[in-house]
Formats: C-alpha cells, sequence, structure tokens
C-alpha cells in the first residue's frame, strides 16, 4: 500500500507537458551505465567507461533531487558505480600489461 501511495505521489508532480521531473535524467544515467558496463571489455576504451559511469552518477543524483525516485534512477545508479569501478581496474590492468611488456622488452622489434 505505501508503494503505491509513493507512485501516486510522484506523478502529481507532473511538469506543464504531463512529464515527469527527473525521469529523462533517471533514462539518461540507466544508458550510460549499460553503455560503461559494456565497455569494459575493449582495452583502452575502459577510460571512457569511467567517464561515463561518472556522468551516469551525476545524472543519477541529479534526477534524485528533481524528486524522481524510481527504479530507473536506482539502476542507472548502480550500474554507474559498477561501470566506474571495473573501467578503472580493467584500465588499470591494461596499463600495467602495457608496462609489463615494455619491461620484458616484447614490444622493442616493432
Amino acid at each position: 500500500m505505501q508503494q503505491q501511495n509513493n507512485n501516486q505521489n510522484m506523478y502529481d508532480n507532473q511538469g506543464p507537458n504531463g512529464e515527469i521531473p527527473g525521469k529523462n535524467q533517471a533514462v539518461a544515467s540507466l544508458v550510460l551505465g549499460i553503455i560503461s558496463v559494456v565497455l569494459w571489455f575493449f582495452g583502452y576504451s575502459a577510460i571512457i567507461s569511467v567517464i561515463l559511469g561518472v556522468i551516469g552518477l551525476v545524472l543519477a543524483s541529479k534526477s534524485k533531487e528533481a524528486g524522481f525516485d524510481g527504479g530507473l534512477r536506482t539502476a542507472g545508479f548502480v550500474l554507474s558505480i559498477i561501470g566506474t569501478i571495473g573501467g578503472a581496474f580493467f584500465f588499470i590492468a591494461c596499463v600495467a600489461c602495457v608496462g609489463m611488456l615494455g619491461i620484458a622488452g616484447i614490444g622493442a622489434g616493432m
């Protein structure tokens, strides 16, 4: 019953166009979170994953400030956190691997 009241209160705050404040930011946060998780697996594009994850976190927090507290915002927030942490880990791992190859002299013959 409490959930139903929360949803009804959330939809009472609609703007003049019938849009729910913060919903577009929540959707953008979710999309950026998904993209940031996918970009982990492409080597140096993991740095882009970190950037998109941070932007997704900012959008999720702005969505909450605007009054939207739905599942889209929560999913976007969680995926953005995972994308940021995972992207940073994979980027550091790629840099370490390239550094080790450089130390071993494997790339010197190119």
